[in-house]
């Protein structure tokens, strides 16, 4: 029987050397595997790819009875591991906090315990463009609910 103990391991060994990181493993019922990985970069699709077939020559035989899915981890999700955070330092995100309570704006810097969140302040002129407040917000990591990258058009 396949597990998340040894899918992790395996897909470790796939993507050490690498700039890859894992995301998580999950085995589903029916044989499905989701394994998602990033890296600090857009990883790409022929990557993905890759990480899939070492996987599936890995497992051998039992990769032929498997649904094995490789991707990357969606704009939406939420963060799952503190290296995410490493990586959308400098971008916008929605943290959503344990009291019920949502920080939106960027991420100035993530420690393993702490995060600093700089929020955006409306103008009073109409027409000008929203000011960052001088402080950022610090929001202890055992606050936060989750945190998700934000999508933003201009």
């Amino acid at each position: 029987m396949i597990t998340e103990d040894h899918i992790t391991r395996l897909v470790e060994q796939a993507i050490s050397g690498t700039d890859h990181f894992l995301v998580g493993v999950e085995v589903r019922p029916g044989g499905v595997v989701v394994v998602e990985v990033d890296n600090d970069r857009a990883i790409t699709l022929g990557e993905l790819a890759e990480i899939n077939r070492k996987l599936r020559n890995e497992l051998g035989p039992e990769a032929d009875e498997l649904e094995l899915q490789v991707s990357s981890p969606g704009m939406g999700r939420p963060f799952k591991v503190p290296r995410q955070y490493v990586k959308h330092t400098g971008r916008m995100v929605s943290v959503q906090l344990h009291d019920g309570r949502t920080v939106e704006g960027r991420l100035e810097a993530f420690d393993p315990e702490v995060l600093q969140v700089r929020r955006q302040v409306p103008s009073k002129v109409k027409g000008r463009p929203p000011k960052w407040e001088e402080d950022a917000v610090m929001i202890p990591v055992h606050e936060v609910q989750s945190t998700k990258a934000s999508i933003t058009f201009n």
